[in-house]
């Protein structure tokens, strides 16, 4: 818990200390593309939708996404290797509900706006299920357009079942390899309105 009243602490201050153009509300809709390439099956190349909500004030980001998810994709996020043994450990193969609670930065310089957030996720599995106890990590980056009242942007998400995971990924990633980074992702295009 420490750990993590650091950051929020400097982010709550870089919020307080630049301008605020304006306060909003986001309400939004996102088309994710399926990541299966394990299969060819109608059923299993179904890309994903996902609900959207958020809330801007000065550069402060809060959002929070929901997704549906079908097995493989439950499979992919919820599969590891071990840190301890090296070992590759097999994953859930159940469809899902993941919620994302995020927090972060919002610069819109119009039209163009850029966002970074990190927050838990909670994924239910099917049978009333929790992976790991039921809540880990993800972090996301985005990029986008906004035209007054509505935007399109592209993001991509990733998914880790804790703190440690994602601090992991990030470390082996400042040392070249990205393959971590990758292995949860969700590449989602949304599309917003704002008031």
């Amino acid at each position: 818990m420490k750990k993590l009243l650091v950051p929020l602490a400097v982010v709550a201050l870089l919020a307080l200390a630049v301008p605020s153009a304006f306060a909003e509300w986001e309400l939004g809709m996102g088309w994710s593309p399926s990541t299966n390439t394990n299969s060819t099956a109608p059923d299993a190349v179904n890309s994903l939708i996902n609900f959207h909500v958020g809330y801007s004030w000065h550069i402060l980001y809060f959002s929070w996404d929901s997704y549906a998810l079908p097995d493989y994709m439950v499979y992919n996020i919820t599969s590891y290797t071990d840190p301890v043994t090296g070992q590759y450990v097999n994953g859930y193969s159940v469809p899902g509900f993941m919620n994302l609670f995020d927090v972060g930065l919002k610069l819109v310089l119009r039209p163009f706006l850029g966002y970074i957030e990190v927050g838990p996720n909670v994924l239910y599995l099917y049978g009333g299920q929790f992976y790991q106890g039921g809540v880990g990590v993800n972090a996301r980056m985005g990029v986008g357009l906004k035209f007054g009242w509505w935007g399109v942007n592209i993001s991509g998400t990733d998914v880790f079942a804790n703190w440690s995971d994602l601090g992991a990924a990030f470390k082996s990633a400042f040392q070249g390899n990205f393959g971590p980074l990758g292995d949860g992702a969700l590449l989602t295009v949304n599309f917003a309105i704002y008031f």
